[in-house]
C-alpha cells in the first residue's frame, strides 16, 4: 500500500503559478490547480492538500508555527508524513519552531520544502523539490525516520540546524555546523547514519507555544549598549540575544563596554542574555579561549552554543512561554539538545 502523505499548503513561490493573461504570478486557485501541474506524485504515495495559507512568508510568525503544529497533532493519525510548501524567507524558523512544538515524542517524518520560481516558469525548481519532498517523506516513513526536514534541491537537512543562505540559488538552504540527513540523486533517497529513528508510532505531545517577546541583536562597532538597555527598561522585553563579532565576544571598554548592560539586564531585570555567533556553522560555548567572550559570560550572559542564529531566537521564544525559569534553568535548557538543535547533552 501506499504510503498517506499529507501536504500543508503555507504559501510560497512554490504554490504559486503565472497568470497567462496579466503574465503576473499568484498564488494558486485552489488545490487542484496545485495538482494538476504534479500529476506524478500519485505514483508515489496516496496524498490529500490542504491549504491553510497563501501568505507571503515574511508575514510568517509565532501563530502560524503553532497553527501549522496544531494542525498536524490533530492529523497525526491519520497520515504517515507530512509535508509543508512554505515561502523560503522564513522557512527555517518555521522549520525550527515545529521541531521544537512536537519535540516530546516526534515519530513521523515532516517535510519542509520551497522553490525559488514557480510551478509555471520553465527551469523552475518548482517541481524537482515539490516531488522529490513526497518522495522523501515516504521513504522517510518507510524507513521509520522521526525528523522535522528541509529538502531543497538535492539535499535533506535538518529543520533545527538548517538556514538560509542564498536569495536566489538552488540551493538556498544550508546546515553549516551539522552533517545533511541525506541526499536525493538519480539513484534515490539515501538517508546518512546520523539521522533520527522512530522506535514506535505512538503520538507526541504537543508544546506549540512561543513568546515573542525577546530582542535579538547584531552587535556592530561603536554601538552604544544604552541604546538596548531602553527597550530593556521598557517591561516589554522577556529575552535578549546579542549577535556578537566573534564566538560570544562582546566588547569590554569604557563606555561601548557591554558588560555592565549584561549585569544589570540579567541581575536587576531579571532578564536572560543570550550570546551568540553571527557566523554559519559558528559555536559560543562557555569553554572558549577569548576573554571578551569569557568576560561576557562571567557578567552572566548564555553561552548559544552552535545553535544556528534562527534556532537561538525560537528556541529562547519557545523556553519563555513554557513557564517562569531562572536564569539558570534558562541556561540549561539553551544547553540541552531538545531535537538534535545543539550539540552536547541530549534530553
Amino acid at each position: 500500500m501506499k504510503k498517506k502523505v499529507l501536504i500543508i499548503g503555507y504559501g510560497g513561490t512554490i504554490v504559486m503559478v503565472v497568470d497567462p493573461i496579466k503574465k503576473t504570478v499568484r498564488p494558486a486557485d485552489n488545490i487542484d490547480e496545485v495538482l494538476s501541474l504534479l500529476p506524478t506524485i500519485s505514483e508515489v504515495a496516496d496524498t490529500d492538500m490542504e491549504i491553510l495559507s497563501n501568505k507571503d512568508s515574511t508575514n510568517v510568525s509565532a501563530p502560524d508555527w503553532s497553527r501549522i503544529a496544531m494542525f498536524i497533532h490533530d492529523k497525526y493519525d491519520e497520515y504517515d508524513a507530512f509535508v509543508i510548501t512554505h515561502g523560503t524567507n522564513t522557512l527555517a524558523y518555521t522549520a525550527s519552531a515545529l521541531t521544537l512544538a512536537l519535540s516530546n515524542g516526534l515519530t513521523k517524518p515532516i517535510v519542509l520544502t520551497g522553490s525559488q520560481l514557480p510551478l509555471t516558469v520553465y527551469g523552475n525548481d518548482a517541481r524537482f523539490n515539490f516531488e522529490n519532498a513526497i518522495k522523501t517523506a515516504v521513504v522517510a516513513s518507510e524507513q521509520n525516520v522521526a525528523e522535522v526536514m528541509i529538502v531543497f534541491s538535492d539535499v535533506i537537512l535538518r529543520g533545527c540546524r538548517s538556514v538560509k543562505v542564498s536569495e536566489s540559488g538552488f540551493r538556498a538552504f544550508a546546515s553549516p555546523a551539522f552533517p545533511e540527513l541525506g541526499t536525493i540523486t538519480s539513484t534515490g533517497i539515501h538517508f546518512n547514519s546520523n539521522t533520527k529513528i522512530a522506535i514506535d508510532k505512538s503520538k507526541p505531545s504537543l508544546l506549540p507555544h512561543f513568546n515573542t517577546d525577546i530582542v535579538s541583536i547584531d552587535l556592530t562597532p561603536g554601538q552604544k549598549p544604552s541604546m538596548i538597555e531602553a527597550l530593556v527598561s521598557s517591561g516589554h522585553c522577556k529575552g535578549v540575544i546579542l549577535k556578537s563579532h566573534g564566538a560570544g565576544s562582546v566588547p569590554t571598554e569604557g563606555e561601548l563596554s557591554f558588560l555592565p548592560f549584561i549585569e544589570k539586564t540579567t541581575q536587576t531585570y531579571k532578564i536572560p542574555v543570550i550570546v551568540s555567533t553571527k557566523f554559519l556553522g559558528g559555536n559560543a560555548y562557555k569553554e572558549i579561549n577569548d576573554e571578551c567572550a569569557a568576560l561576557a559570560i562571567e557578567a552572566g550572559a548564555i553561552p548559544g552554543m552552535d545553535l544556528t542564529d534562527v534556532m537561538t531566537e525560537v528556541k529562547l521564544m519557545w523556553i519563555l512561554a513554557q513557564g517562569t525559569y531562572s536564569e539558570q534553568e534558562i541556561r540549561s535548557r539553551m544547553a540541552t539538545s531538545y531535537v538534535g538543535e545543539v550539540s552536547g547533552s541530549d534530553r
